[in-house]
């Protein structure tokens, strides 16, 4: 049977399920963070920088981040949006006794309208099922006047080495180098992706299934809703370049994100968009 616990991840309040298959997934309260998939074998397939800081206001280097309602720096908000870095309230436990799932919830609140003055409610469904890991994304439009959002889920997957990705399906999907001034965009002509240094990509109206393969064996990757996918990878960068990860992390991770970015969603009073992203073994 399916097993849920409440925890304390590296002080953080957090959740821990466990599907009958014995994978596992954590999250934390603090900005619904994803910290942990481990798949049947024991595997962990999500990367966690073991110098990532784990405060309030903070955000967790690693993992699954909640990206809302900004992306990167295309707005006037903080860096990403707030949703990462706020305080999630578990909405519901699993219920009937196959389901491994939790949902936390995220509402405006007078803390995130001094930085945004809009009414909205944010959900996310986290779910083992399968030997998938499924996340999904749900934001409402709670006031009368229209709302405009960027999402993602800024996806860290653990490859072991980052020579051995292979990352398959972005074949003739148009790209935006985002590594230079106003990058142009143009088709990727390449049938596998390679991280070869620096990369930092945002592909446009992407189909909806990417393979991804390294040290770590092979994902099967899936999202519905969001329209667009980032690949990220900060390369080999100057010591202390990043003050909560290690010289050398860029060699166990790359990030694959399902997004929304080129196409901002629009929502009309009391509507509803959802996105989902699910990785698969």
């Amino acid at each position: 049977m399916p097993h849920f616990e409440t925890l304390l991840f590296h002080g953080l309040p957090a959740v821990r399920l466990r599907a009958t298959d014995g994978s596992t997934a954590t999250i934390t309260l603090h900005g619904a963070h994803v910290v942990s998939w481990t798949d049947a074998q024991g595997l962990e397939r999500l990367y966690l920088s073991p110098t990532s800081r784990f405060e309030a206001g903070q955000a967790i280097r690693g993992g699954v981040p909640v990206i809302f309602p900004q992306f990167s720096t295309r707005g006037l908000l903080p860096r990403h949006g707030f949703a990462r870095t706020a305080a999630w309230s578990m909405v519901d436990a699993p219920q009937a006794p196959a389901d491994c799932s939790v949902t936390l919830r995220l509402h405006s609140s007078a803390d995130t309208h001094a930085l945004w003055p809009h009414a909205f409610g944010c959900e996310l469904t986290v779910a083992l099922e399968d030997g998938r890991l499924a996340m999904r994304l749900e934001v409402r439009n709670l006031g009368t006047a229209p709302l405009r959002f960027q999402a993602a889920l800024h996806t860290y997957l653990a490859v072991g080495a980052i020579g051995s990705v292979r990352l398959s399906g972005l074949q003739n999907c148009v790209f935006e180098d985002t590594t230079q001034a106003h990058g142009p965009r143009a088709a990727d002509p390449q049938a596998v992706l390679h991280i070869d240094g620096t990369t930092d990509r945002i592909y446009y109206d992407m189909p909806s299934q990417l393979a991804l393969q390294s040290d770590h064996g092979a994902l099967a990757l899936a999202q519905q809703g969001f329209c667009d996918v980032v690949v990220w990878n900060p390369g080999q960068t100057a010591p202390g370049a990043f003050a909560d990860m290690p010289s050398d992390g860029y060699q166990h991770f790359v990030c694959v994100e399902a997004a929304q970015i080129g196409r901002a969603c629009e929502l009309g009073a009391g509507e509803c968009w959802v996105g989902v992203q699910t990785l698969g073994v």
